[in-house]
């Protein structure tokens, strides 16, 4: 049974999901640079941390937001310090109530561009879940010289096939992950939390991804 519950409000999950999917469709090219797509983005999160009833600790995360002056790629993205900085002190001010939690970033994959071919193949690779170099990051987050209290990382992994094929929305990796489609496309997202003093991992059955909107209640 999952102790700790990851659970995502309206906001940030259409802030989670709506970013990945601009960054994954939209060209972000600079004026007549060549075309940039399928890039990466990245955001913090905010909420709070409580107990349930049954004894699990609760990550709410009550709003998201996307690093707009992140450096983006195809297969990485770095966020900057001052991004975390001006909004962490703006939530000072009119948001007292809410705390930093971690941050989200999105897995952008297709056929073309990495010779994944199905969600099928996406799943059995897992490369929905973090890479070695997300986990990484996480470590210099709670333990660099910018050091933050780093509890939860999501990561919205997108992928986008030609012809539609409807997917049943599911819970996977024993609650930790949620899949759903939206058109053609299959996204989706994957939770873990940092507990206690030393920040121990946790995920798959240790984790429960809660999203009320798509009906992912606790499983």
């Amino acid at each position: 049974m999952a102790d700790c519950l990851v659970s995502l409000s309206d906001q940030a999950f259409f802030t989670i999901v709506t970013s990945a999917l601009e960054a994954y469709q939209v060209d972000h090219a600079k004026l007549d640079g060549d075309p940039e797509t399928h890039l990466e983005t990245i955001g913090n999160l905010w909420g709070f941390i409580n107990e349930s009833r049954r004894g699990e600790y609760v990550y709410r995360i009550e709003m998201a937001d996307v690093s707009t002056a992140a450096d983006r790629d195809k297969s990485w993205v770095i966020a900057k310090n001052e991004s975390y900085e001006y909004k962490r002190d703006f939530l000072d001010c009119y948001y007292p109530e809410f705390r930093f939690l971690g941050d989200f970033h999105s897995h952008p994959y297709s056929k073309a561009q990495d010779q994944v071919r199905t969600e099928l193949d996406l799943e059995r690779n897992s490369l929905y879940h973090f890479s070695k170099g997300d986990f990484q990051a996480v470590k210099e987050a709670q333990q660099g010289p910018d050091k933050k209290d780093y509890r939860v990382g999501v990561v919205a992994t997108v992928y986008e096939r030609e012809d539609y094929i409807k997917r049943t929305s599911k819970h996977l990796d024993e609650g930790s992950c949620i899949r759903f489609q939206y058109k053609n496309i299959t996204i989706w997202i994957k939770a873990y939390v940092w507990a206690g003093d030393d920040y121990r991992r946790k995920s798959d059955k240790m984790v429960n991804l809660i999203c009320p909107n798509l009906g992912f209640n606790v499983s």
